[in-house]
């Protein structure tokens, strides 16, 4: 009766994991055709338009990171318009270009959740 039970219960289990594949194959499948039809949008008029955009983003935040050596990522990204992620990728591309030096980073609790997904890819109504 155990044996039958247990195997019961990897059968379900199984099942449950082939299920979770197949929805993280079908999300996969959309973030590839999106990032597809946006690939073939990039003509360089909108290449050379991101680029501006980098450069005046990126000139704002090297001249906050000049005015004082301490940065709040969260309230910087809030005040710029852009998301934390964006400021920080911003940040790493200055430290790139020998803009600034990352000297020191805080490390604070997470929010239980990835920021860059959309929650539309990970089944669930919050941010679709």
């Amino acid at each position: 009766m155990t044996e039958e039970r247990n195997e019961h219960k990897l059968i379900q289990e199984v099942k449950r994991l082939l299920d979770s594949e197949g929805l993280v194959t079908a999300r996969l499948v959309e973030s590839v055709t999106r990032t597809a039809q946006m690939a073939s949008t990039t003509v360089p008029e909108i290449q050379d338009l991101f680029s501006q955009w980098l450069s005046l983003i990126g000139g704002e935040v090297a001249r906050m990171a000049a005015s004082s050596p301490e940065m709040d990522i969260a309230s910087t990204a809030n005040r710029i318009g852009i998301e934390e992620s964006s400021l920080l990728s911003l940040l790493l591309m200055l430290q790139r270009e020998g803009a600034l030096s990352i000297e020191s980073v805080r490390i604070g609790k997470g929010k239980g959740k990835n920021s860059e997904i959309c929650s539309c890819l990970m089944g669930t109504e919050e941010d679709a």
